[in-house]
């Protein structure tokens, strides 16, 4: 009797272990892993700053009011006013790979960010923070590295 109540109790313990570290998954710079669908949909996100391979270069972005809107059920508008000083939005849709780290979107195309970068584009963005007032993430392109910071709208 004694060892099954001691399997037991070691079952119970080991479960609320697992859930503790596997509820409590956080991105490198914020958020909760658990709480991502909530946080990437509750709100619109503005662009607040762009760095490419570590170097600020918002200030050198050819676009202006950049935002991505991520609705519940998986669409995505994204707007801005282009190099030439028109609006463009376009919408397409997105998903969450199986761990929440990173979000696929599809359906929408490349943006010119700068002279530099020219046309940069992407399906797979890595999320490096998540919070109610901060969506950070990170993808490759070439050979440059690009982190788009963004915050609620």
């Amino acid at each position: 009797m004694k060892s099954v109540m001691k399997q037991i109790y070691g079952l119970i313990v080991f479960g609320i272990i697992f859930l503790m570290t596997t509820a409590c998954e956080k991105y490198d710079e914020g958020g909760l892993v658990s709480k991502a669908s909530k946080r990437l949909t509750e709100n619109g996100w503005r662009l607040e700053s762009y760095f490419r391979n570590g170097n600020d270069e918002t200030t050198q972005l050819l676009i202006s009011a950049f935002e991505e809107n991520f609705v519940d059920g998986g669409s995505l508008s994204r707007s801005y006013i282009d190099k030439d000083g028109k609006p463009f939005t376009e919408n397409g849709s997105w998903t969450f790979d199986n761990d929440k780290q990173q979000i696929n979107i599809t359906g929408v195309g490349s943006v010119d960010l700068t002279v530099e970068t020219t046309t940069v584009s992407t399906s797979d963005y890595n999320i490096v923070k998540l919070t109610k007032d901060d969506l950070w993430y990170v993808y490759e392109n070439g050979s440059d590295m690009h982190e788009i910071h963004f915050v609620p709208k």
